[in-house]
């Protein structure tokens, strides 16, 4: 037959006092012998072994992760670059832009262009003017127009410079 022990006979023992009193004294049943030891010891190892190759492995997976939304964005970039051959491959859309943004005009035709009192005629407000249409001297009209060639063309617009002169 089996004895159960009660907690506090587990966790203490009683001692005698010099005076006859009971003492309980708390004792911890945890000791760390040289196994346990040897036992930490080994799993410390184990997770320094481990720590530097895990750090290394999560970092390539950011890297993984990093490099596919590059190559999401580019095949996109690729997406909107080929659209946009395709369209200007179209005769049609050559047309208007050229309609449109240099004023061209078909032979036998007649173009107009409406300069009304609210229509501004400086660089800064028109948008892709390539000459400023002022009463500069030449030569600033010259420098200002070679500093806008150098600009970086709109996406939407191939035959249009941007103005953000400052």
């Amino acid at each position: 037959m089996m004895r159960h022990a009660t907690p506090e006979q587990v966790h203490s023992h009683v001692s005698r006092a010099k005076h006859g009193r009971l003492l309980v004294v708390a004792t911890s049943s945890f000791k760390l012998t040289k196994r346990g030891f040897v036992l930490i010891g080994v799993g410390l190892f184990i997770l320094v072994t481990l720590a530097v190759p895990l750090r290394g492995l999560l970092r390539e997976q950011r890297d993984v992760a990093q490099l596919r939304q590059a190559v999401v964005e580019q095949k996109q970039t690729i997406k909107d670059l080929t659209n946009r051959r395709e369209r200007l491959k179209d005769p049609a859309y050559l047309q208007s832009l050229a309609r449109a943004r240099l004023n061209y005009v078909f032979p036998n035709e007649t173009g107009y262009v409406v300069l009304d009192k609210e229509t501004s005629t400086e660089v800064s407000t028109v948008p892709g003017a390539l000459v400023p249409n002022d009463d500069s001297p030449w030569y600033t009209k010259l420098w200002k127009s070679t500093k806008l060639a150098d600009k970086k063309r709109d996406a939407d617009n191939p035959l249009v410079v941007p103005t953000t002169d400052k």
